[in-house]
């Protein structure tokens, strides 16, 4: 499938103007205009004395060996772009890099294992299916608030907004990828189809619009959607809710604008209407019936136009996701955009508690903050070989053309470096990107428990005992392909209460509301 990069942004700087005295001031005496120069030269040199100060380089560069997150792509020129990368951060930072791909499905597994193991890991990645809370209780993650204050000026400022996002008890473990943070329920759907069929689809659809267009697809042959086995809480796609722990086993707010009470979502009435409209859909024909065995992943039956929809977060970047050559493709938003933690904490970048050299990975993150052309690299690619310019546009890249058209060049699905304002865009998004996405979080509400993170280090017994139960009880919900939809509900939520969950959000609420009172 074409261009799937959940990323979507990539670092081709916005240009700031910086403009030269005209006019009266060109007039002013040579002797000013040399002492303001001298001045500035000075400043220059200073700061980059400063910066010199911290970089040792009398020593041997050191590796840093970072991960980035896909679906098993080939990444045939991953070699070609670590030089790239070198030759960029070897005279700046004295240091090189390690690329290392890993399959989204592996990443906390791999991540614990090999930290408990002593495997070579300086920047991993959390978020996604492992969760920075997950992380920090695992004791993968170092804390970065000296090395961010010593070392991390343009990681610090960058993420500034998301700053208190980033931590777990008032100490910083991560760095945000997302530091522009709101976020939407959506849907993305084939367009042509749509048109073809129409298929009126627009923002804030309801499910009963959802199901009719179910049912003209159904003449067509093509399935509205597919959930598979999934142990996720798909319903956070379609909702505003604010979501602790990626299924929301730690419970959720379902009004985040409004409400800091956490609710149980598998215990609330809108969960079990998700649920009865699943299996609408399912017995009516419009969700596969091998969808529980059959491997094919969402986004490939999207690309092959046997899928019509399927769920996703809304940002103005995230259409780029899902573009594909064979069809035009659209997106829709299912609900107000949000700023949360959750949303902050989605994609993030940490240093392993293992790393020999924490320091180094600290000048690393900083660089990648700062220098545009590093974020790039890094997210895209060497420009040329993997990806080029869009003729007429200042900042949008495509793969078509190149060798990595179909991915096998480099490509990184679920990773996000560097400051969006300073990242190139994947067409079909353009040059005004840059203004959506400041509209869309100015425009945005925040939730009563921003800045707040659950800390689950009380209830590993009982986080466990949730997770076992949802991986066995919620795919066939999700599915539709339950004989009774209330009994399985109940079923469901008489697990959870025994695996603790009631208590795990009991001592959540207690935790968020010691925080909101300081």
């Amino acid at each position: 499938m074409k261009k799937k990069a959940i990323s979507a942004i990539l670092t081709g700087v916005l240009a700031v103007s910086v403009f030269a005295g005209c006019g009266s001031k060109a007039e002013a005496p040579a002797k000013d205009t040399a002492k303001e120069e001298t001045a500035e030269a000075g400043a220059a040199e200073a700061g980059e004395a400063a910066e010199a100060s911290v970089i040792n380089f009398d020593e041997d560069p050191y590796e840093v060996a970072i991960t980035i997150i896909g679906l098993n792509e080939s990444n045939n020129d991953l070699e070609k772009v670590e030089e790239a990368v070198n030759a960029i951060t070897l005279p700046k930072i004295n240091a090189t890099v390690d690329i290392q791909p890993l399959f989204i499905g592996d990443m906390g597994t791999t991540t614990t294992m090999g930290i408990a193991g002593g495997e070579k890991m300086d920047i991993v990645t959390v978020g996604l299916v492992y969760s920075l809370s997950n992380a920090v209780s695992d004791g993968v993650l170092m804390p970065l608030d000296d090395l961010l204050a010593e070392r991390g000026p343009a990681a610090a400022e960058v993420t500034a907004r998301v700053a208190e996002a980033q931590k777990i008890d008032g100490v910083t473990y991560a760095l945000s990828g997302y530091p522009y943070s709101a976020i939407s329920g959506g849907i993305v759907y084939n367009k042509t189809m749509a048109d073809e069929l129409g298929i009126d689809m627009h923002d804030e659809m309801t499910w009963d619009e959802l199901t009719a267009a179910g049912e003209k697809l159904k003449e067509k042959g093509v399935y509205l959607t597919k959930y598979g086995n999934s142990s996720q809480l798909n319903l956070k796609f379609e909702s505003g809710f604010d979501v602790f722990g990626g299924s929301g086993e730690y419970g959720i707010l379902m009004n985040p604008a409004d409400s800091a009470t956490i609710e149980n979502v598998y215990a609330s009435e809108l969960f079990e209407k998700f649920c009865e409209r699943n299996k609408t859909w399912f017995d009516n024909g419009y969700l596969p019936a091998d969808q529980m065995t059959d491997s094919t992943s969402v986004q490939q039956m999207f690309a092959d136009q046997k899928l019509f929809m399927t769920s996703t977060a809304y940002t103005p970047d995230q259409i780029a996701v899902w573009t594909n050559d064979k069809f035009e493709t659209g997106i829709i938003r299912m609900s107000e955009p949000l700023v949360t933690t959750g949303g902050a904490v989605e994609m993030m970048l940490g240093i392993a508690a293992t790393s020999e050299r924490p320091d180094k990975c600290m000048d690393l993150l900083n660089l990648i903050y700062e220098d545009g052309e590093l974020a790039t690299l890094l997210n895209y690619g060497v420009e040329g070989l993997d990806y080029v310019k869009v003729e007429g546009t200042e900042n949008v890249i495509t793969y078509e053309g190149t060798t990595n058209a179909d991915h096998s060049g480099y490509y990184t699905v679920f990773s996000h470096f560097g400051d969006p304002m300073k990242r190139v865009v994947v067409a079909p998004i353009t040059d005004q990107y840059y203004d959506e996405l400041k509209k869309f979080n100015e425009e945005s509400r925040t939730s009563v428990a921003f800045g707040y993170s659950f800390n689950a280090d009380q209830y590993p017994t009982e986080a466990a005992a949730i997770s076992a139960v949802l991986q066995e009880k919620l795919p066939m919900l999700n599915a539709g392909q339950v004989s009774d939809v209330h009994a399985a509900v109940e079923d469901l939520k008489a697990a959870l209460d025994q695996a603790g969950m009631n208590d795990v959000i009991a001592g959540n609420q207690e935790q968020l509301d010691a925080y909101l009172a300081k």
